[in-house]
């Protein structure tokens, strides 16, 4: 991952890292004593793997409509948006359900 970490910014902007802090924060208090998965080791491979069907179908779409005149922020945000979306479908699919609740509290 040290190939896209080098082109991260130096500094978060307010306008993005306060409300950011405001959901992390909301999303502790909920949790609870849980763990935070955010601090744990990604599982090997990275989830979705580089050579998923589906996420090749989104980069595809988002280079293609930058290509096609689409500015490139509205492109990634779709591209996140629908990522997101996919890695939720997937991990129900995977049995996961709502992976904030251990699976005894799960109806």
């Amino acid at each position: 991952m040290d190939e896209i970490e080098d082109f991260d910014p130096p500094r978060v902007p307010d306008s993005i890292a306060r409300p950011l802090m405001a959901v992390l924060d909301e999303q502790d208090r909920q949790r609870g004593d849980w763990p935070s998965p955010r601090e744990e080791i990604a599982p090997a491979p990275p989830w979705p793997d580089s050579d998923n069907p589906i996420l090749r179908l989104l980069l595809w779409k988002a280079v293609e409509r930058i290509k096609n005149g689409m500015p490139a922020d509205k492109a990634m945000l779709d591209l996140a948006v629908h990522a997101w979306f996919e890695g939720g479908i997937d991990g129900y699919d995977r049995g996961q359900r709502d992976a904030r609740r251990p699976r005894l509290v799960q109806e």
